[in-house]
């Protein structure tokens, strides 16, 4: 339940959500979303802990993946991605005069500003991390 919580959590969830509700309410989802993960996931560990079916870790051994195989995952994968791509035609081409797709609270310049710079900080260090990490020993 956390993990499925953890995926609205994010910094570009939180923009779309200010962009249609401002940042007050924004911030407002963002902090029940949070506590709703946060009580979740201790909720969750503690009944598995107390009826004893909380996996043991001494248990866990390595095992030889194969990282990519022809199985049904790849033609899943296929699939959705002539969909997806279907929908950025319909997206991009088609919809291109539809009026009520329009921006419901008003924007910052300045706002923007901080926040598209604060993106390419995150860029940039998410690339020095994988330099650091294949370049460097």
């Amino acid at each position: 339940m956390a993990f499925i919580f953890s995926d609205l959590v994010v910094f570009p969830i939180l923009r779309i959500n200010a962009k249609y509700y401002g940042w007050k309410m924004s911030l407002f989802i963002l902090f029940l979303l949070f506590t709703a993960l946060i009580g979740t996931s201790l909720i969750l560990h503690y009944s598995f802990d107390l009826l004893s079916i909380l996996p043991d870790p001494s248990q866990v051994k390595i095992q030889d993946s194969e990282y990519f195989k022809i199985d049904y995952t790849f033609f899943l994968n296929i699939a959705f991605l002539a969909i997806s791509g279907f929908m950025l035609y319909l997206g991009f081409f088609k919809r291109k005069d539809v009026k009520h797709m329009k921006e419901m609270a008003p924007k910052s310049q300045l706002l923007e500003n901080i926040l598209k710079y604060a993106a390419l900080v995150c860029y940039v260090w998410i690339a020095g991390g994988l330099i650091v990490k294949f370049f460097v020993n």
